[in-house]
């Protein structure tokens, strides 16, 4: 009952706001990856606004669909330009805004001293806003290394939802779902079906590889009835099992017409019918005998052999 609730409060936190950021911790393992891009997909296709960020270079595999959406930043609301200098070198920094409606940023050295090189000039967001953060795999903010560096005193102020398949306890914010799962994709799975979510089929696709990977093709003793449910449900949104291949059901249909019996020309001298110009040394056409030609019946009849026609 105690669960319940908990997806009960989780499903009104994600239908107050407006503006998601989902965050995954430093060096993050595949299941994380393909679990946090998962619900960042989800919550971008019921229309609202999210985010996807990890504060380290992350190494994604070829299978987990909308990857290039995982940024190392999750401010959008500055734009920070940075470059390699030494601050005794710089003599001001002053702007213009000309007619031509475009920006200026000028960078003036002292006398003497190196102008700033073009070639390093990096460029960046900063400024984080949104009405929820979603945090995977974490128990501090600290374990978020440069997000949580970067975007500090937003992180402390925003309103928080930890999820986690550890019991270790969480204190950066009262918005916890903490259960025992093989992964956290099969975590975000059951949270999609109890907050009446319905994840795209790329979505799903990646919540049932990863359980596959976790699971060890579904061969793990750790499993419950949990993760067939997990399976069903992403099954009925798109995705499909390991090296399954889509099925394309095949409806035997009567044929439109029957061949006809093909028909043996009798020889010249068994063919009453057969024109006798031919048979004086052109090409001879041969015709099927009438089918009310009388047959014979004999043979019609069964043959049966006695020892004393012998």
């Amino acid at each position: 009952m105690e669960d319940q609730n908990k997806f009960e409060l989780t499903q009104k936190l994600l239908e107050s706001a407006t503006s998601i950021i989902v965050v995954i911790p430093p060096d993050p393992s595949q299941d994380i990856i393909s679990a946090g891009l998962a619900l960042h997909l989800t919550l971008k296709n019921t229309g609202k606004k999210s985010q996807i960020g990890c504060g380290s270079e992350v190494h994604v595999d070829p299978k987990i669909s909308g990857a290039q959406e995982i940024s190392n930043t999750i401010g959008d609301q500055n734009l920070v330009i940075s470059f390699d200098y030494h601050e005794d070198d710089l003599e001001k920094v002053d702007y213009d805004v000309r007619p031509d409606g475009k920006f200026y940023l000028m960078i003036k050295p002292k006398a003497g001293a190196p102008v700033p090189d073009v070639s390093n000039v990096k460029y960046s967001y900063s400024g984080a806003n949104a009405d929820l953060v979603i945090t995977l795999g974490i128990n501090s903010l600290e374990e978020l290394g440069k997000i949580y560096a970067d975007e500090k005193k937003f992180l402390d102020n925003v309103k928080l939802l930890s999820l986690n398949i550890t019991p270790r306890p969480v204190s950066f914010t009262p918005n916890t779902i903490q259960q025992s799962f093989t992964s956290f994709s099969e975590l975000i799975s059951l949270l999609l079906e109890k907050c009446a979510l319905n994840p795209t089929s790329e979505a799903a696709g990646n919540l049932l590889n990863s359980i596959y990977e976790e699971t060890k093709n579904l061969t793990s003793p750790k499993m419950t009835a949990d993760t067939f449910s997990s399976v069903s449900f992403l099954m009925r949104h798109g995705a499909r099992l390991p090296n399954q291949h889509a099925f394309i059901p095949r409806l035997s249909q009567p044929a439109f017409f029957e061949a006809p019996e093909e028909e043996v020309p009798l020889p010249p001298d068994e063919n009453p019918q057969a024109d006798s110009s031919s048979l004086r040394g052109g090409n001879p056409t041969w015709q099927s005998p009438s089918t009310n030609q009388s047959i014979p019946q004999d043979w019609t009849k069964p043959k049966i052999f006695r020892a004393s026609d012998v």
